[in-house]
């Protein structure tokens, strides 16, 4: 027996397929029998993967632009500039263009972390940028040199000529030399002539000088470097000579009358 067409059946089972409008209706939250689903949707992962591959495409590009800039900041750096210029020429074009000087003003204030730095006029500096040229001659001109006073050369002392002095001097140096009492008389006798015991007795035409007629004059040095002013200093340098000389003040006394000098 063959089997009888079952359209009946297909017909049945197109009819229970849901229509469009009831797919439609399903996916926007409402079902067949009008009443709101409840819960909400849960997200598409297909919306993830969008929002991802764009986020990725995003930082792909600002890496990109990133390297072309350094790489155009090294080639300035490392090649010749255009135009024939290297970059020492670029470097003294910008030196050249900067501004000469900066000026700020006087109450300028500059903070920095844990820093305040304020520029004040001091006035002092005021005072002294408002002094006109005729002022700071007038204050130059009134300015003097210190100099110093050369020292003043003491004047020498003057000779003492006192003959009674003298003698009493002579008289009491005649023992430190041996001789007695009775030398005195030749002793006096024979510098009367001579200089008439002063102490600035000076010969004119031999250069004899003092109480003993000393030639050279400053032989008497040796017994004092004052022997120009004191007599005291010519009459022990006179005893040591004639001591030396003649022995004693009459043995010199005695070739003064022979000869005229001693």
């Amino acid at each position: 027996m063959s089997e009888a067409p079952q359209r009946g059946r297909r017909r049945a089972e197109s009819a229970s397929r849901p229509s469009l409008r009831s797919l439609t209706m399903s996916r926007n939250g409402v079902s067949r029998t009008g009443t709101s689903r409840t819960g909400t949707r849960a997200a598409s992962p297909r919306a993830f993967s969008a929002v991802g591959t764009t986020a990725k495409c995003m930082a792909a590009v600002a890496v990109v632009g990133a390297l072309m800039a350094a790489g155009s900041v090294a080639s300035q750096t490392m090649n010749p500039v255009a135009d024939g210029q290297n970059t020492s020429s670029l470097v003294a074009a910008v030196d050249n263009a900067a501004p000469s000087a900066i000026s700020a003003p006087t109450d300028a204030a500059i903070s920095f972390p844990g820093v305040t730095v304020t520029s004040k006029t001091s006035p002092t500096a005021t005072a002294k940028a408002a002094a006109t040229p005729a002022q700071v001659k007038v204050e130059a001109n009134a300015v003097k040199p210190v100099t110093e006073t050369p020292a003043t050369k003491a004047a020498p002392a003057a000779p003492v000529d006192d003959p009674a002095a003298a003698k009493a001097f002579a008289s009491s140096q005649l023992a430190s030399f041996g001789w007695g009492a009775d030398q005195m008389s030749c002793l006096t006798s024979l510098w009367q002539r001579e200089s008439e015991w002063l102490t600035s007795a000076e010969n004119v035409s031999s250069g004899a000088y003092g109480i003993a007629q000393s030639l050279p004059a400053n032989k008497m040095e040796s017994t004092g470097s004052d022997w120009a002013t004191n007599y005291q200093t010519q009459i022990r340098w006179g005893m040591g000579y004639i001591d030396g000389r003649y022995g004693s003040p009459c043995g010199a006394w005695a070739h003064s009358e022979s000869v005229g000098w001693y």
